[in-house]
C-alpha cells in the first residue's frame, strides 16, 4: 500500500494536501520519527508533539519566500522529514547523517544553526525589521515553547517586537506544559489561565458571523469591529499580557487539531500588527510510553519500538558524573543545612532529581533563566546559605556577565557544578561544551578544578562548599572510571597537582579526565615504544601548580598539555602564560585540545579520538613531539 509520505518531495506538496491527508500524512510522520529515534536515540517527545503544528505552518506558509525560525531546534524532526531530508533521515544524530537540530549547512529551510532555547522571537523579530525596512513582503513566524518564553531574552524581544509593530511577524507558542522537565515560575501558572479560557480565534469569528446577519447595518458594524479590536482581546484575554505587550493574541488553539491550526494561521496571517499565536500541544502525542514519561523521552536513548521499554546503554558498565553529582550533594545536604542546589529547567538531567524530592525546600528551578539563576545564587551565598548550581556547560555561557559582576565582584561562595564539559557526542557543535575553562579562568577570585574520577569529585564540592570563594567545577557526559587497581591519590589540596605516574622521557600534564586518558596513552608508549612518560592529574586550572608544572617541564624533553576544551583560553592556554611569566623555555611544550572549529556530531569517543585526544591520540601526538625535540 503506498504511503502519502512517499509523495512528499518538498513544502509545496504539503500545501496542495487537503485536510484530511494531512492528518493521515501526520500519521505517518509520526511512524517514522519514533522507528527512526527507537534505533538512533534522540528528542523524541517533543517531537512527536509538533507534528501537526509543524504540518499545518508548511500548509498555510510558503517557506521558500516566508521565514521559519525553531527555538532551540531540537523539535524539527517533521521539519526536516518533509524539507527534502526524509532520505536521510535515518541517519539522523549519526556521524556523517544530519543533525538533531536546525541546521542551516543542511537546507535552506533551517533559517538558523540553533540549539539554545529562547533567542528564536530576536532572530525572527531581526529579520521581520529588515524585511520592513527593504519593503519585502512575507511572513517571519518564530516558534517558542511554554519553558522559553519565560526566559529573559524571549520577554526582551516580546517587549522590543510589540513596541517596533511589525506586523508581518508572528510568534507561535507552542505551550506543552513542559521544557524538558514541567515548566515553572509565575508565567507557567498564567498560561495553565489561558489554557482553560475560551478560544480567542473561535470567540471572534463568531461574533463577526453574527453582526454581518443584521441586514444593511451588518457592514457598519463590522468596520465598527475593526476599530475596537484590541479592546476586544483584553476583555477575551485574562490579564491581556501578550496584547498589552503590543501583540494581536489567538488562542488557545488544539495544537493536534488540524482544522483549527490551518485557521488559526489563516486568520493571524491577516494581523496587521505582530501576532501571537497559544497552540497547546501535548509531548509524546501518539506514543503512550512517551505520553507517560516526557521527561525520560525527552532525550531518548534506544527502545523497543513497539512498547516504548528502554534498552540498557550499551556502554553504560558504571555511573555517570551527573549520578555521583547528585548522590554527593546529598549526603552533604544530610550534613549541612545551609546547603541549597540550583538548576535551570533541568533536575534530572543534572542529577539533582533525588534532591529535589528530598530537600523541596532548598532546590531552586528557575526555568530557562541561567543568568537569574546565578543572580540568585549570589543573593543566596550573602544570605548565608551554601548555593551548589548544576548546569550544562553550553547553558553558563549565557551567564558570563552575572559570572563576573554578580559573583566574583561580589565575592560570593557559590560553587557552578558544570556538567556536559567538553565534547557531548550526538548533540553536536550546539551543545559542546569547550568555552567554559576560558570563560571561568579569567574571572579574578575563581578556584577552576576538574576530576579525574567520582572520588576527586567528591572532594572537590567538598573543598569548595568549605572555601570563602567562588568555585567551578567541570566534568564531561561520560561514566565515572572503573577504579581496577586501588590508587594511593594525593589528599586534595587547593591548587596542588597529582603526579599519577613518573617517567623520564616525556611527559603529559593532564586536566580532568583527560588524566585516564594520559595514562592509557603512557601505557601505550610504554609498550610499544619503550618510552617512560610522566603523567600529572592538573586538576587545577586556577590557581595553577606553577612549582609542579614548571618543575615537570624542566625535566621532560617533550610535554603535552592535554585537555577537552577549546585550545584558546584554555587550561593549556593557561600553562603557557605561567611559563611565560616564569621565564621557562616552552619550546618543547605542544597544547592537545579542541581545534578552534565546530565539531560535528558523532559519539563523544569519536569526538576526541577525531581530535587526537583520546589514549592513542594522545601517544602519536606525543612521539611526534619527541622528534621535534630531538631534531
Amino acid at each position: 500500500m503506498p504511503h502519502l509520505l512517499d509523495s512528499i518531495e518538498s513544502p509545496a506538496d504539503v500545501r496542495d494536501l487537503s485536510l484530511s491527508q494531512l492528518d493521515e500524512l501526520a500519521s505517518e510522520v509520526r511512524e517514522l520519527i519514533i522507528e527512526v529515534v527507537s534505533k538512533n536515540r534522540g528528542h523524541l517527545a517533543s517531537n512527536l508533539g509538533v507534528v501537526e503544528l509543524t504540518l499545518a505552518l508548511h500548509h498555510c506558509f510558503d517557506f521558500e519566500q516566508d521565514r521559519l525560525i525553531w527555538d532551540c531546534g531540537h523539535q524539527t524532526y517533521t521539519h526536516k522529514i518533509i524539507t527534502g531530508r526524509r532520505d536521510r533521515f535515518p541517519t539522523l544524530r549519526q556521524e556523517g547523517g544530519i543533525s538533531g537540530f536546525a541546521n542551516q549547512e543542511e537546507s535552506p529551510y533551517d533559517t538558523f544553526t540553533f540549539g539554545h532555547t529562547a533567542s528564536s522571537i530576536s532572530a525572527a523579530a531581526g529579520i521581520a525589521a529588515a524585511d520592513l525596512a527593504q519593503n519585502r513582503d512575507r511572513h517571519v513566524v518564530a516558534v517558542i515553547g511554554d519553558g522559553a518564553i519565560a526566559s529573559g531574552m524571549a520577554f526582551e524581544a516580546l517587549n522590543h517586537a510589540g513596541a517596533l509593530g511589525l506586523g508581518n511577524l508572528l510568534v507561535v507558542l507552542n505551550d506543552n506544559r513542559m521544557s524538558i522537565s514541567r515548566s515553572v515560575g509565575a508565567l507557567s501558572r498564567y498560561l495553565r489561565k489561558l489554557r482553560s479560557s475560551p478560544p480567542i480565534v473561535e470567540a471572534r469569528r463568531e461574533l463577526q458571523e453574527l453582526i454581518n446577519m443584521i441586514p444593511v447595518l451588518g457592514h457598519r458594524f463590522d468596520r465598527l469591529l475593526s476599530r475596537v479590536r484590541e479592546g476586544l482581546q483584553t476583555a477575551l484575554t485574562p490579564g491581556g499580557i501578550f496584547v498589552d505587550l503590543g501583540f494581536r493574541y489567538y488562542g488557545p488553539v488544539d495544537g493536534h487539531n488540524t482544522e483549527e491550526l490551518v485557521d488559526a494561521f489563516s486568520e493571524a496571517q491577516r494581523a496587521k500588527k505582530p501576532a501571537l499565536l497559544h497552540v497547546v500541544t501535548e509531548k509524546g502525542h501518539g506514543f503512550q510510553p512517551a505520553r507517560d514519561d516526557p521527561s525520560g523521552f525527552h532525550s531518548a536513548g534506544r527502545f523497543e519500538h513497539d512498547n516504548g521499554a528502554i534498552q540498557a546503554f550499551e556502554s553504560a558498565t558504571g555511573r555517570s558524573y551527573s549520578s555521583v553529582f547528585g548522590d554527593v550533594l546529598c549526603r552533604l545536604a544530610d550534613e549541612d543545612p545551609k546547603l541549597v542546589a540550583i538548576t535551570a529547567a533541568m533536575p534530572a538531567g543534572t542529577g539533582l532529581g533525588e534532591f529535589s524530592e528530598r530537600f523541596p525546600d532548598r532546590f531552586y528551578d528557575v526555568g530557562i533563566c541561567e543568568q537569574h539563576g546565578v543572580g540568585l545564587a549570589n543573593g543566596l551565598s550573602k544570605g548565608g546559605m551554601k548555593p551548589v548550581f548544576a548546569v550544562y556547560s553550553t547553558f553558563l555561557q549565557r551567564a558570563f556577565d552575572q559570572l563576573y559582576h554578580d559573583v566574583a565582584l561580589q565575592g560570593a561562595s557559590v560553587v557552578f557544578c558544570i556538567d556536559r564539559a567538553g565534547f557531548v557526542g550526538a548533540d553536536g557543535p550546539t551543545h559542546h561544551g569547550l568555552g567554559d575553562i576560558a570563560c571561568t579562568r579569567v574571572i579574578p577570585g575563581f578556584v577552576v578544578m576538574a576530576p579525574r574520577d567520582g572520588e576527586e569529585l567528591e572532594a572537590m564540592i567538598r573543598l569548595a562548599l568549605e572555601g570563602d570563594f567562588p568555585a567551578a567545577i567541570r566534568y564531561p557526559r561520560e561514566n565515572v572510571p572503573e577504579n581496577k587497581e586501588e590508587r594511593s591519590a594525593a589528599p586534595l589540596e587547593l591548587g596542588r597537582a597529582e603526579i599519577c605516574r613518573r617517567g623520564e622521557d616525556a611527559a603529559i600534564v593532564a586536566y580532568g579526565v583527560m588524566a585516564g586518558r594520559a595514562l592509557e596513552a603512557a601505557d601505550i608508549l610504554a609498550r610499544e615504544d619503550g618510552l617512560e612518560v610522566t603523567v600529572v592529574n592538573a586538576r587545577f586550572a586556577a590557581p595553577l601548580d606553577r612549582e609542579t608544572i614548571c618543575r615537570v617541564v624542566s625535566q621532560h624533553p617533550a610535554v603535552l598539555i592535554a585537555e577537552d576544551h577549546s585550545v584558546r583560553g584554555g587550561f593549556g592556554s593557561g600553562v603557557l602564560e605561567m611559563l611565560a611569566q616564569e621565564s621557562s623555555p616552552a619550546a618543547h611544550v605542544a597544547l592537545a585540545g579542541a581545534p578552534q572549529q565546530f565539531i560535528a556530531h558523532a559519539t563523544r569517543e569519536r569526538q576526541l579520538a577525531r581530535c587526537g585526544l583520546d589514549g592513542p591520540g594522545l601517544a602519536e601526538r606525543l612521539k611526534t613531539l619527541l622528534d621535534a625535540a630531538a631534531r
